[in-house]
């Protein structure tokens, strides 16, 4: 376990990087829909079934491996400045970072399965474990920031990671609100969720930039 949580450490701000940039894909593909309307309908047989099974599927795999990337983007950020670490936490004994990390990798999971149920076009599993994974990586990423705050050598990081989980829930509740207003235009809802996306680029070129500066 120690190997992977040492290689997340090295690889957190180009997976952070790489994570931003497919969510902004994701954001495109997901509320514009270039590839075609993605519309949900009950066929012959009563389940859930789409009218564009292609474009569905591309989706779906852009938005599962940026949430994939995120989550183990911010376990490498917790490796890296050891959160949470040997000291007594100024938390009551709870170490926020813990169960952000914890977040992390359960949310790195279900956008995994969230690919994978894409690819297979089951559209109610797919749809349950990309907004249980878009929900607890934001979550995440904000309680590693509390701590991160406390702890001099993380100090740095906080404020731009609690900023990138909280732009997180924003884009998240934009997406939400597009079936259920019509003044929430796609392109609205896009702009706010492709925010995350430059959001978690400009943290992954913060980190290295902080990396190579102690090399």
């Amino acid at each position: 376990m120690s190997a992977i949580t040492n290689l997340l450490d090295r690889l957190a701000g180009w997976l952070a990087i790489a994570g931003g940039l497919l969510w902004i894909v994701y954001a495109i593909l997901a509320t514009l829909q270039p590839l075609g309307s993605v519309a949900l309908y009950t066929d012959d047989l009563g389940q859930i079934a789409v009218t564009n099974p292609a474009a569905f599927r591309v989706t779906g795999v852009v938005g599962g491996g940026a949430l994939i990337l995120l989550g183990l983007a911010i376990v490498g950020v917790a490796a890296r400045y050891n959160l949470p670490g040997d000291e007594p936490t100024r938390f009551g004994g709870v170490a926020p970072s813990r169960y952000g990390v914890a977040m992390a990798w359960v949310g790195a999971l279900a956008g995994l399965l969230a690919a994978a149920m894409s690819l297979g076009l089951f559209v109610l599993p797919n749809n349950a474990m990309y907004f249980f994974a878009a929900v607890l990586i934001p979550l995440a990423a904000m309680l590693v920031a509390i701590e991160a705050n406390g702890s001099e050598q993380a100090a740095h990081v906080a404020t731009p990671l609690f900023l990138v989980g909280a732009l997180g829930m924003i884009g998240l509740l934009a997406q939400a609100l597009i079936p259920l207003t019509i003044w929430m235009a796609p392109v609205y809802a896009a702009l706010a969720m492709a925010v995350y996306g430059f959001a978690w680029v400009r943290f992954g070129s913060l980190l290295i930039a902080a990396a190579n500066s102690h090399t």
